[in-house]
């Protein structure tokens, strides 16, 4: 996947520039209309989800891939593979990259739903889970590598952003409710 990044480096920005353009313009809009933070984080998330398939799918959709082809079944495989090549960052951005790239959706996820803490957490890991799969499924299906690994960081980052996201949700609740009183 971040080789992906790598290759796709200008689409990533342009998208990330997108992205940022479209947030300002719905929080905007939003505080116009009395919804700024959901309209914001409704936004965020869906420009979000751009960048997470350009970063993941953009330089299979956008040129001829010619990589290698395949499934790669066994947890953990891959990443010892990578950090057992130790030319250059690459292990680590792969790493990194993959779990640094669903920390955003997982926060967003979990600050959007309503729940209590344990449902904003176990939304952002399912919602992260089933996203994370469906790019592996679809990088198959288009004649890439599939690749387990990807899914487990992909889902810790998705995890991990949505315990901060939980967080960050319940105690602006409870500061709304402390204002409230």
């Amino acid at each position: 996947m971040p080789n992906d990044i790598l290759d796709n480096s200008a689409l990533v920005i342009a998208a990330a520039a997108v992205a940022a353009v479209a947030l300002a313009f719905a929080g905007f809009i939003g505080a116009r209309h009395g919804r700024g933070t959901r309209s914001v984080l409704w936004t965020a998330l869906v420009l979000w989800l751009l960048v997470i398939a350009v970063a993941t799918l953009g330089s299979t959709v956008s040129s001829h891939y010619t990589g290698p082809r395949g499934l790669s079944l066994v947890p953990g495989q891959e990443i010892e593979r990578g950090l057992a090549n130790e030319r250059g960052s690459h292990p680590w951005l792969n790493l990194v990259g993959n779990v640094a790239l669903f920390v955003p959706f997982g926060f967003l996820a979990a600050c959007l739903v309503r729940a209590p803490f344990i449902g904003r957490v176990a939304t952002a890991f399912i919602f992260g889970l089933m996203l994370s799969a469906s790019i592996e499924i679809a990088q198959y299906v288009l004649g890439r590598v599939a690749d387990i690994d990807d899914v487990i960081l992909n889902t810790s980052g998705a995890l991990a952003g949505g315990v901060v996201g939980a967080l960050v949700a319940v105690v602006a609740l409870q500061s709304r409710r402390v204002r409230a009183d």
